[in-house]
């Protein structure tokens, strides 16, 4: 039997640093990418902005697949990957994230534990933008700076448009069915200390 391990969080709380870690340091264990299901993030700026003011209604977003997927997994049933073709093999503890927790009705049924990494918005907005500045930086000669600048200005507008939004009510949706709050400001090695330790006296 599979059990399904669920990971929420603000955009830039370390939810795919943990899912990465977490499935490294789980026995019998395999990730499933949540970014090669979803197309919300594809929706533009309007759409996502009517959402909000019509009630923000979590189970109106499409998660093409994965409600099957994580069905088939924890049958026993190895399923491929919707963007890569790769077989996702169906091990003890199948590790993703997933930032709309069980709000999210077609795929919470197959959630077995849900961990919420608790972080202010300040901070993972301030590690969001540090980790693009960090790209930037590295791969991109000076000459790009100006347009690589100005991307991250249309990030933050949107950020102030809409995005903000969308996390407090994740927060206020998703946050309260946690099995599990972490410190998003600890460190990694010990978040993956207490969820280890967590599974171990919730899942057999």
């Amino acid at each position: 039997m599979s059990y399904v391990i669920a990971i929420a969080g603000p955009i830039g709380s370390g939810k795919s640093s943990l899912v990465r870690a977490l499935v490294n340091q789980l026995p019998d264990a395999a990730m499933l990418s949540f970014d090669h299901y979803e197309n919300i993030t594809q929706k533009p700026p309007h759409e996502l902005v009517q959402w909000i003011q019509n009630g923000a209604d979590i189970d109106m977003f499409s998660i093409p697949g994965l409600a099957r997927d994580l069905e088939k997994l924890k049958q026993g049933e190895p399923i491929a990957d919707p963007v890569t073709n790769e077989m996702v093999e169906p091990r003890k503890y199948i590790v993703f994230e997933m930032p709309l927790g069980k709000a999210h009705a077609a795929t919470a049924p197959y959630i077995d534990l849900l961990l919420w990494i608790d972080l202010p918005l300040d901070v993972a907005l301030a590690r969001k933008v540090r980790e693009h500045t960090g790209v930037f930086l590295e791969r991109y000669h000076p000459d790009k700076h100006q347009e690589c600048l100005a991307w991250l200005n249309g990030y933050l507008d949107s950020y102030l448009l809409f995005v903000h939004d969308i996390l407090a009510i994740q927060h206020d949706k998703v946050r309260p069915q946690a099995d599990l709050l972490l410190d998003g400001t600890s460190d990694l090695e010990s978040m993956i200390q207490r969820i280890s330790l967590f599974i171990r006296t919730k899942l057999p």
